[in-house]
């Protein structure tokens, strides 16, 4: 308000104030009324009760004031001492009139040896024409102005991006308001980003697979020339086009739909199909969304796919000429078996032909060893591998043979135990370890328990030792004497045969003490190579 109007109504304020407390004192007072009242020395006194009341309030108005100075001081030293990029004022002739102390810290000087020293001396000499043309059109023309350069710091120049605005003095001079941010920092982000930038696109422009991307509206922003290639176009002419528009057919393809269903999601899609009008060929389509829009990146398979058909191809011809031999040997081994049958029957015809005991012995003995190849076909036959059988099983099966042979009542007399593993033999190793196990069990059965005596005959198959098999038959008969194994006192056809099966088996074969007899064959699960 105007000085007049504050100045009356701060009197009306005093005088109201004044009226109060002469009320008061006047109701304190007891009434005296042969004192006499002077008029004037009341009004004079209720002058200064006046004045004193004024001064009180203009104290109490200025101590406001100042606290109210000091809170916007501080403000100020916040917003602009303290702000994240320099200020300064600049004169018409370039001098430095205020600064700010970020300033001051940007150019590593103190801020009282800013005022007065022209801004030209903190730009770097190459580019003092930048600052100077650029300082005239702001003052020039009155409009603001941005431009980056490099200013002087130790231990060396930074760069700096300046604004500047001009301001009209009430004077009618013209200074310039400048404001100075170091950009070092993201000068250097740009450039690490313009880096990768470049590196990228050397990569993308030189791989093999077609690279496309594409805008939030679906509009192509980049192709590389693989890509372009692929599409029979010039990059040019595919840029700034909807996918759709590229690519009209993939609306019912596989990719097509499957694009359908997971772009709203932003799922990523990988889809592999054979692409005949406008790819001609068989490509692996790859979509992969991103807050940019999404990617599009093909790779030709072709190729590839044509060596995989090859393969399955290659792989059912294979198949069924495995298939056909397979047939083939199970035919084989179904012949031998029955052949080898034939021959048994005729053996054991002509045994039971024979009139001398001797000679029908040696037949039964040879139909033994006929019927233990033969079992050994029946089982390959059976079996779904071709070159290797369950032994265990086999062992089980020679035993209760055996033992129907020999003993019609064996299960009464001679007990049989089998402690045999499942374990897998080669072909190669199956049919002498057969003949042995055949030769053994023969010899307990024949002569182990001579009469009537009771026993039992135990059969062991296990593995000893890594790769090392151990196929061992023990019973508690008579026993044997001695060195009964030894080369030399092999007499009878059935030792030689063991002895030659056994060398053959690359094994050991040795006679253990116990009660009755114990032989144990320990030979190798498989061949070596010198003898394979």
């Amino acid at each position: 308000m105007p000085r007049s109007d504050a100045a009356q109504e701060l009197r009306r304020r005093a005088e109201k104030i004044a009226l109060e407390k002469d009320a008061r004192k006047a109701a304190q007072q007891p009434a005296n009324p042969a004192a006499p009242t002077a008029e004037s020395l009341q009004h004079a006194i209720h002058e200064l009760e006046v004045h004193q009341i004024e001064l009180e309030i203009q104290n109490e108005e200025m101590r406001r004031i100042q606290e109210d100075l000091e809170t916007s001081r501080a403000r100020y030293f916040d917003l602009y001492d303290l702000a994240p990029a320099g200020y300064f004022t600049l004169s018409g002739d370039g001098l430095i009139l205020e600064a700010n102390l970020t300033l001051a810290k940007l150019l590593g000087v103190e801020r009282g040896d800013l005022a007065g020293r022209p801004f030209s001396r903190f730009v770097f000499p190459e580019d003092q024409d930048i600052n100077y043309l650029e300082l005239r059109k702001v003052l020039d023309t009155g409009q603001p102005r941005e431009w980056e350069m490099r200013l002087n710091r130790t231990p060396g120049p930074f760069r700096a991006s300046v604004e500047a605005a001009r301001a009209l003095y009430a004077d009618g001079t013209f200074a310039c308001r400048v404001v100075v941010s170091d950009i070092s920092e993201r000068i250097r982000l740009r450039e690490e980003l313009l880096s990768a930038h470049r590196r990228n696109t050397v990569v993308l422009e030189s791989i093999s697979d077609g690279v496309n991307t594409f805008d939030r509206l679906w509009r192509c922003t980049y192709v590389n020339p693989a890509g372009a290639k692929m599409f029979g176009r010039a990059a040019a002419e595919l840029l700034g086009k909807t996918v759709w528009e590229l690519w009209p057919q993939a609306t019912d393809l596989t990719f097509g739909k499957a694009f359908r269903s997971n772009a709203a999601e932003k799922n990523p899609v990988q889809v592999e199909a054979f692409y005949s009008e406008l790819l001609r060929g068989w490509f692996e389509v790859r979509y992969y969304p991103s807050t940019e829009g999404f990617s599009l990146f093909f790779t030709d398979i072709t190729q590839r796919r044509r060596v995989e058909e090859a393969r399955q191809e290659t792989v059912r011809v294979l198949e069924s000429a495995v298939k056909e031999k397979t047939v083939l040997l199970q035919e084989v081994h179904h012949r031998v078996k029955n052949n080898l049958a034939v021959i048994s029957a005729l053996l054991s015809m002509k045994a039971d032909a024979t009139g001398s005991e001797e000679a029908k012995a040696a037949l039964e003995t040879s139909q033994s060893r006929v019927q233990s190849m033969a079992l050994i076909h029946e089982h390959l036959y059976g079996s779904s591998s071709l070159d290797h059988i369950n032994f265990s099983d086999y062992a089980r099966e020679l035993v209760g043979w055996l033992s129907a042979t020999f003993f019609d009542e064996s299960g009464e007399r001679i007990s049989i135990e089998m402690d045999v593993d499942q374990i897998e033999i080669g072909i190669e190793r199956a049919v002498p370890c057969a003949l042995i196990l055949n030769e053994l069990l023969t010899n307990a059965f024949k002569y182990a328990f001579p009469g009537e005596r009771r026993g039992r005959i135990q059969v062991g198959l296990h593995e000893c030792a890594p790769g090392q098999l151990e196929l061992s038959v023990e019973d508690d008969g008579i026993g044997l004497p001695a060195g009964f194994l030894a080369e030399q006192n092999r007499r009878s056809l059935g030792l030689k045969i063991v002895g030659i099966l056994t060398k053959q088996l690359e094994g050991a074969l040795e006679q253990q003490v116990c009660a009755g007899s114990r032989i144990v064959l320990r030979f190798p699960r498989v061949m070596s190579e010198t003898r394979g």
